[in-house]
């Protein structure tokens, strides 16, 4: 297998010409959240013969290899940096996902907002920064009444909102996305809008994997409080299976407004300890199919590394020793009835 990449003007034109035979590295790197995917190329430029892109110029990153029928788009970039440096002379540029440097999303300001739902706020902060609203439904389900943004940029702003539910804030060039955290997404065989898919990886592919737990963030339960200001008490919301017995509880700071708050609340920390509480990585030849979000399912070796994982950063890295990939994962959400069937049918099929 051959590996290669096409580098393309967003206007469609091609610009890999030197590039490909010229290309002493290309990394990749795609994250969960708000994190910007990044793109870094280096090249040797001793002939003084590579036409790069200028910082600002958009390009579009194909990734794969010669062999395949189609090879998979990574994603669009804008050029942030170049970079010369000899002798010899060796050019390197990298482009971020989204511009995150000349946007008026990171400029505080003062506003009393009126949006009912988290999913109108979204959506009016797209529309001020011309940005298309990518959101998931329920986000029109979780009301936020009165909301003082003090000196808070409006992309500080969702991103407190979104984290306080366990969701997800994305720039994807000119989209902002908006989902529950991808480990509280069922997968799908095949991805589909808000079913990220779920990708086999045999141990016989992994040349290296590394899994991390630890106790600081084993606990049982999550408690939050709601306040009542008629009666001035506060009242206590737990949640948590309680599997655990000997785990502690932990306690939110912040009160609540109502108690679904305060559940929803308790909910969305436990699903972050969760995820915290292990980690692995993996380490394969280049699959550029796998990328931030999407769910895997490692097989061949036994728990805790096998079974079932969701992405958490994806780097994919060309350079003379071929296309590599590495993956950062974090555990799911608990699966239910018809993830578990899913799953269940992959591990019925023969390779």
């Amino acid at each position: 297998m051959r590996p290669v990449f096409y580098l393309y003007s967003t206007d469609g034109a091609d610009i890999t010409g030197t590039l490909m035979e010229r290309t002493t590295r290309l990394t990749v790197v795609d994250a969960e959240g708000l994190a910007s995917d990044s793109l870094e190329v280096e090249l040797d430029d001793r002939g003084q013969s590579v036409q790069l892109p200028a910082v600002g110029d958009k390009v579009r990153l194909l990734l794969g290899y010669m062999e395949q029928s189609t090879i998979p788009t990574i994603g669009d970039f804008i050029v942030d940096e170049v970079r010369l440096s000899g002798p010899p002379l060796s050019i390197a540029f990298s482009a971020k996902g989204a511009d995150l440097v000349n946007t008026a999303l990171k400029a505080p300001l003062i506003d009393d907002g009126d949006d009912r739902t988290l999913a109108d706020l979204a959506r009016r902060i797209a529309e001020k920064h011309r940005l298309t609203a990518h959101i998931h439904p329920d986000a029109e389900r979780i009301e936020l009444g009165h909301i003082d943004q003090q000196t808070e940029s409006d992309m500080a702003l969702l991103t407190r909102l979104a984290r306080a539910r366990d969701w997800t804030l994305r720039l994807d060039a000119d989209r902002l996305i908006l989902r529950p955290h991808a480990s509280a997404l069922p997968p799908g065989r095949e991805a589909a809008d808000w079913t990220p898919p779920l990708h086999r990886i045999d141990a016989r592919r992994i040349t290296r994997y590394d899994y991390t737990t630890n106790a600081r963030h084993r606990y049982g339960k999550v408690r939050a409080w709601s306040y009542d200001p008629d009666t001035g008490r506060r009242y206590p919301i737990e949640v948590g299976d309680g599997e655990h017995a000997d785990a502690p509880t932990l306690d939110l700071r912040h009160d609540a407004k109502t108690e679904d708050d305060a559940r929803a609340a308790a909910e969305a920390r436990l699903r972050q300890l969760r995820r915290a509480s292990g980690s692995l990585t993996l380490e394969l030849p280049g699959d550029t199919r796998l990328l931030a979000g999407h769910h895997v399912l490692v097989t061949g070796l036994s728990e805790p590394v096998g079974g079932q994982w969701v992405i958490q950063r994806a780097e994919h890295t060309l350079d003379a020793q071929g296309l590599r990939t590495r993956i950062e994962c974090v555990p799911p959400a608990a699966p239910g009835r018809a993830q578990e069937d899913l799953i269940e049918s992959i591990l019925e099929e023969v390779d």
